[in-house]
Order: structure tokens, then C-alpha cells, then sequence
């Protein structure tokens, strides 16, 4: 079904829906939108040649193999699609209200290769009335068939789950939440606005529909943050600078409690972004520019048409999607990696401060606000346990979750309980204050001593001897030249020689001092009863924050 059949049934200057767009990346996508219309259902949508493929599904999918769905196919719907949520307006086709349910990757379940070649197997079983893929979303994963009963009418097809690991009894489409905006569709329903900025059609843009808009923001996140008054949202204050970072407090398990919202702690550089007038600056938490080192950033922001300020984190991403640490500290181009700008907070916007309104406000005027991009993201709440999503995160390598209450307003500096950091893996920041070169060794140096700020002075914490590659030593050892001291920094000088069980004949080693200024990022088993790591590993190096403050940092009972 031609893109002409699903145009022809809308008429744009009336609906927010999209007209096109085409596929920007080598895996496949899906979609599941629920949709309030007439009657209640969940749009199928499957991207084959640069469309969706789309079925109604009145009853919503299922895990359960014995459940055989219902699915009407309808017209192919735009490749944008898959990202719309909001309202379509009365009096236009499928008026109503529209969340992004689920959405994910899929493949088809016998053929490999590229995406040229899946998509080719697919449109045959599509043909041929019998469509068998495996999908990897949030709420459907596993083995899936879509089949085409031949005895009714045309477009009449069933979906049907597979038995597989993934397989369950219990109802998935209970789980009523957006993917997306984690918004229920009576959320979204309530709101003047849908999340992409895109007004209802037969609103007026003047000052007081723009206030009032604000204003339902307000309301409807000072509900779900526990309040029951209207909160007024923002006050008018001249552009911020140099805001310090609001920061978390490292709690020691994960926890599921009313009131929070759950986010992935982001590998990479901590960094706030200054829009005013064209004018851009990328800074770091300790106020260094990123202007130059993350040029595409930097330049993606000169084209916003709002002012703004804008929190988040600076990350190099893997071919999984994945942030590699390591990656960003050497990133140069697009050659060494997938650049991103993953922002999760907005302190000012347009001449109005923000920060003393509720976390659950902010978000939903930063997702509303702001032209998202690829190298510009969202960083997306999760509608999960928090105990599952720090396991997810484990599995996944990465450093862990963060914790926030809905209701908490941004304090520049401090570090609050209401936000809380729970690491999946044991890392640390450390300030490298020398570093050994052992006899008869061919490498630039054979380990860093690095230790914290404790009690006035700098106390060691072990020595880090692998996670580096030749290239890397010698960038450290160059930035280490130029701090060499004659004297020890730490509080009590370490024995770099000393034996232990697990090298109980250590080979003779040089010791370099260095004047404590470079902190790097260490990942370590576990420490030793005298505050020492076991089995340190270097991660990289940290030009985001200052060495005079990196301390201990001991988890708080939650």
C-alpha cells in the first residue's frame, strides 16, 4: 500500500502526524503505538523500504502463545511515524490519542545479512502471507509470526507469540505506560501539547495560549510529583552562567518507591550547554570548554531557534549503542566513534528560569522544547523496577542507574538526595600522583599511584598497572612529564615494592612523583580493609572535574 492511500486520508495543516522521512540507520524498526480512537487499539508497524507496514490490533499483543491476535492491515504509514505521540484532533481520520507503547529492532527469524537482504526475505513472506520475526523492544522481545488468515477478508491477519524464553501468561499490555515520554494516553490526553512540541491543530499560538499551555504543564507535573496546587512555571531571570552541576549522592542498592523516575547514569563528560541569541558555549562541570573537542556538538547547537541551558552528558557510543569511556577522552572524529550529547535537564528557557520548578515539569518542557537530533538525544526515563533495570544495566557493561525524585528542584552545586546515583560496576575517580617504571621494562611506565583527598592531604590508593595500550601510555606519559616533583604528594609515601600474594617477588621499580592535577577513572574488584583497591584497571582520563575535588566515595544506605 502506496504512502499516497494514508495521505490522502489526512489533511496535514489540520493533524500533527508526519508526512515522511526516511530511515537513518542499518537495523530494522518497530513500532507499537497505542491508539485511542473511536475504539481502543495497538497500531503494528514494521519498517520494510523505508515505510512502516502497519496492522490494528484491537486486542493488543500478547506473550502468550495460546492468545492468536487479531491484526487488520491498514495503509503504510510514514517512517516518522514511529516516533509520533499525541493528539490527532477531532473531525480529522483517527482522531484521538496516541503513545508510543513499545518500539524497538527486529529481524527476520531465517535470514541474515544486510538490511538490504532482510527487508528483500521479508516483502516475500509478506507476499506469501506468513511473516516470522524476532524482536528486541522494551515490552515484546523473542520469536513472533505474523500470519494471514485466508478464509476472511484481505487485510485479515493473526499475530501469534512464538514459545521462547520471552514466552508469558500474564497480560504485557497492563503495562500501560509510553516507552517514550512514560506517560499513560489519559496523560497525554490532558495535556494542550504532544511531546514532540507539535501543537493540537485548532490551538491558537498567541501569548496567553502560550501561557496557559505552561501553565496545564505545571498542573499536570505537579500532580504526578505529589502536589496537588498549580505550580507556576518558570521565573523570568536574566540568562545564566557558569552554573555548577547539581550532583548525586552513590546509595547502595537499588529501590522501588512512588515518586521517582529512573534513568541510565551516562558514561562520559558531565556538561551544560549555554543557547542565547546564536551565541553557544559547552561547558565542563568545572567550567572548561568542550567548544572545540566536541565540534559537532558545539555546532548543532548554533542552529537552535530557542534559548536555552540545558543539562547532560557527553558520550562516545560503541556499535551496540553502548558509552565507551575510553573512547571519549581520546575522541578526535567520527572515525574513533558515535559522538552524543545525551541531555536530561533544562535550567532556563526563553527569559524564564526553571530550576525551582519540579523535576517532572522540567522534563516534560525539555521534551517538548527542544530539536532532538543524532548527535542531540533525550535521555529517556524507564517505566521498570529499579532492582531489573540495574540488573539490565550490569548485563550491559554499563556503569549503572540514576534515581530522581519527580518533585525536586535543581540546586546548582549540591549534592542531594534527591538525586541518587546506583552503580552497577565498582569505578572511582582518582588523582594520579606518580607513576613506576620497572627494571628492565619496555613500557612508557609500568604503573600510576593514585590516590584521594582525605583529611587535608592526599591519601594512596593502589596502583593501576593494566588497561592501557601503547598509544594511550604515551599520550598519559607526555601530560605526566610536565608535573614531575622531587617529593612525594601523598600523606604516606606507598611502598611500591612491597611483596603480596599475588606477586610476592615485585621487580625493582623507579617512582616518578608528580604534582597531583590529573584525575583519571579507575574500575577496580573490590578494597582491601586498609582502603586499598584490588585489581584496579584504568578507564580514562577525566577532564571534567578538578582533582582537589575528588574524595572517597562511600555508598549511603538507601
Amino acid at each position: 500500500m502506496p504512502l499516497s492511500l494514508y495521505k490522502q486520508k489526512r489533511s496535514f495543516h489540520k493533524t500533527p502526524e508526519p508526512t515522511g522521512g526516511n530511515p537513518i540507520n542499518d537495523e530494522l524498526r518497530f513500532v507499537i503505538q497505542k491508539h485511542a480512537a473511536s475504539r481502543l487499539h495497538y497500531d503494528f508497524r514494521l519498517e520494510m523500504r523505508g515505510v512502516l507496514k502497519s496492522w490494528a490490533v484491537p486486542k493488543g499483543p500478547s506473550l502468550n502463545p495460546a492468545d492468536k491476535r487479531l491484526a487488520m492491515m491498514v495503509e503504510d504509514h510514514p517512517y516518522d511515524y514511529k516516533n509520533f505521540e499525541g493528539i490527532i484532533p477531532e473531525g480529522n481520520y483517527g482522531a484521538g490519542t496516541v503513545i508510543v507503547w513499545d518500539e524497538g529492532t527486529y529481524t527476520p527469524l531465517e535470514v541474515a545479512g544486510t538490511k538490504a537482504e532482510q527487508e528483500k526475505q521479508l516483502l516475500k513472506q509478506l507476499k506469501a502471507g506468513s511473516i516470522k520475526i524476532k524482536m528486541t523492544g522494551t515490552k515484546l522481545k523473542g520469536e513472533f509470526a505474523l500470519v494471514k488468515i485466508k478464509s476472511k477478508e484481505d487485510n485479515a491477519w493473526l499475530l501469534i507469540k512464538h514459545k521462547d524464553r520471552y514466552t508469558k501468561e500474564t497480560d504485557v499490555t497492563q503495562k500501560n505506560k509510553s516507552v517514550v515520554s512514560g506517560k499513560t494516553l489519559e496523560k497525554v490526553a490532558s495535556s494542550s501539547t504532544n511531546i514532540y512540541g507539535k501543537k493540537d491543530a485548532r490551538e491558537k499560538t498567541s501569548p496567553s495560549n502560550k501561557s496557559a499551555t505552561l501553565k496545564s504543564k505545571a498542573a499536570t507535573a505537579t500532580k504526578s510529583a505529589g502536589k496537588k496546587t498549580e505550580h507556576k512555571a518558570g521565573v523570568k531571570k536574566p540568562f545564566l552562567k557558569n552554573v555548577q552541576p547539581m550532583l548525586a549522592t552513590l546509595v547502595d542498592e537499588p529501590f522501588d518507591e512512588p515518586g521517582w523516575q529512573y534513568e541510565i547514569k551516562w558514561d562520559g563528560y558531565r556538561a551544560l550547554a549555554y543557547v542565547s541569541k546564536g551565541k553557544v558555549s559547552l561547558l565542563s562541570r568545572n567550567n572548561k570548554s568542550f567548544d572545540e573537542k566536541f565540534y559537532p556538538i558545539y555546532e548543532e547547537l548554533k542552529s537552535w531557534k530557542v534559548d536555552a541551558v540545558v543539562d547532560g552528558e557527553v558520550v562516545v557510543l560503541n556499535k551496540d549503542g553502548l558509552a565507551n569511556f575510553g573512547a571519549l577522552q581520546n575522541w578526535r572524529s567520527e572515525a574513533d566513534g558515535e559522538l552524543a550529547f545525551y541531555i536530561f535537564d533544562i535550567l532556563w528557557l526563553n527569559g524564564l528560569s526553571l530550576m525551582e520548578e519540579p523535576l517532572a515539569m522540567r522534563r516534560s518542557i525539555l521534551k517538548d522544547a527542544l530539536p532532538f537530533s543524532d548527535n542531540i538525544r533525550l535521555s529517556e526515563n524507564f517505566d521498570t523496577s529499579a532492582a531489573e533495570f540495574l540488573t539490565t544495566a550490569a548485563a550491559m557493561n554499563m556503569e549503572g542507574i540514576m534515581a530522581k525524585k519527580a518533585d525536586s528542584v535543581y540546586t546548582p552545586g549540591a549534592r542531594s538526595r534527591a538525586w541518587l546515583k546506583i552503580k552497577a560496576q565498582k569505578r572511582h575517580e582518582v588523582v594520579i600522583g606518580g607513576y613506576t617504571v620497572n627494571d628492565g621494562s619496555a613500557k612508557h611506565f609500568s604503573s600510576l599511584l593514585v590516590g584521594v583527598h582525605e583529611n587535608g592531604g592526599l591519601r594512596y590508593i593502589g596502583k593501576i598497572g593494566t588497561g592501557f595500550s601503547d598509544k594511550l601510555q604515551k599520550e598519559i606519559l607526555a601530560k605526566m612529564k610536565a608535573l614531575q616533583v622531587k617529593k612525594p604528594p601523598f600523606s604516606t609515601v606507598p611502598d611500591v615494592e612491597k611483596p603480596s600474594r599475588f606477586r610476592p617477588n615485585p621487580p625493582k621499580a623507579a617512582v616518578v612523583w608528580l604534582n597531583p592535577k590529573l584525575v583519571c577513572e579507575v574500575s577496580y574488584a573490590e578494597l582491601t580493609e586498609d582502603g586499598v583497591m584490588r585489581h584496579p584497571s584504568f578507564e580514562g582520563l577525566r577532564e571534567d572535574k578538578k582533582a582537589s575535588e575528588v574524595v572517597q566515595e562511600r555508598a549511603a544506605p538507601v
